[in-house]
């Protein structure tokens, strides 16, 4: 009877490394691919809809400000008043995407100079009002961030003893809201184009290689937008309802003047809360964690009742209103179970995002 010939064990050990690197290797190629996927789901369905929105708002803006400053009734200014409010909560939904075209001439700083607990947008407006310098309006990309955006357009629009209009005393105030318009046009357009030109930032990000200066596999690129993501918890929640919750003096919330505080913050939040469905970082996690899921779908139920001022959202019976406390403790909240839940399950690295440090 023959005996089987026994496998050297140095064989046994090299057929039982290549079985482990051969799983290592499916496993990176599974997760090259649930990465990309991710970050192709997050442009189409998030990202670019959302600058391709903002660009369609703000391109009224120019034609809804010379028609107010040229004829001043009452028409003019409910259109004007629309076209803004319309601009205003777009910019609400991608002002937290920071990186990339947004990141390129400080476009952020001169679309929204806000939060500006200093006042620095009223001092430098009234200062170049105080000048009624032709040549300021005419080189308003040459200006301070601060007086080239949306907040120095609001004031202008919601100054009740000058108005816009054909009066004699709203000349350079018209002149100046124009360029400013313009201006605001100009800069969601070519944020718009950098993102979706051939070549542009969503290229970069689907694209990722050994010749990609940024992103050198789908990893880096899916990272990215979880950053993102935590930067709109973040910003929500640092921004605007902590001032509040500690009852900070003075503290004005985006946009108040307009009177769109409250819609800001509710489409900030309509915003994240479709880029965390889109995103799908919770199909990343192990069936065991399925606390995570259920205690991410009652925080987004209480960001979806407040309305970002301590009252109820629209819709919402006044008793079920969450609290600031609450609403500020949810969005911190999932913002650490993305960090140190999801994005470790789903192999992210997302070890600090651009607000830290400010």
């Amino acid at each position: 009877m023959m005996k089987k010939r026994l496998m050297p064990l140095a064989a046994v050990a090299m057929l039982a490394i290549s079985a482990i690197a051969a799983g290592s290797t499916q496993a990176v190629a599974k997760d090259a691919q649930s990465h990309y996927a991710l970050v192709q789901t997050t442009l189409e369905q998030h990202i670019l809809p959302h600058f391709a929105a903002l660009r369609t708002a703000a391109a009224q803006l120019p034609e809804d400000v010379a028609s107010t400053c040229r004829t001043g009734d009452d028409g003019a200014r409910e259109k004007l008043t629309t076209a803004f409010r319309n601009t205003v909560l777009a910019w609400a939904g991608v002002s937290f995407v920071r990186f990339g075209p947004m990141s390129v001439d400080s476009r952020r700083e001169r679309l929204s100079f806000w939060p500006d607990p200093r006042g620095i947008v009223n001092r430098q407006l009234r200062q170049v009002l105080a000048s009624s310098d032709m040549a300021v309006a005419d080189s308003i990309t040459k200006q301070s961030a601060a007086v080239q955006g949306l907040p120095a357009l609001e004031v202008l629009i919601e100054d009740r003893d000058v108005p816009l209009g054909p009066a004699p005393q709203s000349v350079f105030r018209c002149k100046l809201a124009e360029a400013i318009a313009v201006n605001i046009s100009h800069i969601a357009e070519e944020i718009d184009t950098d993102w979706t030109k051939p070549g542009g930032w969503k290229d970069k990000m689907l694209r990722p290689g050994s010749d990609n200066e940024i992103y050198k596999e789908p990893r880096d690129a899916a990272s990215e937008l979880v950053k993102t993501l935590l930067t709109g918890f973040q910003l929500i929640a640092d921004s605007e309802i902590k001032p509040q919750v500690e009852k900070k003096r003075g503290f004005d919330g985006p946009y108040a003047k307009a009177n769109l505080s409250k819609a800001y913050y509710a489409a900030g939040i309509t915003s994240l809360d479709k880029l965390y469905q889109v995103m799908g970082l919770e199909n990343f996690l192990d069936e065991d964690k399925d606390w995570v899921k259920n205690w991410v779908g009652g925080a987004w139920r209480t960001l979806r009742e407040s309305d970002g001022a301590g009252g109820a959202a629209a819709g919402v019976p006044k008793q079920y209103a969450p609290s600031l406390r609450k609403v500020f403790d949810m969005l911190t909240g999932i913002r650490k179970l993305v960090v140190g839940e999801m994005s470790q399950a789903a192999g992210l690295a997302v070890g600090f995002n651009e607000l830290d440090g400010d």
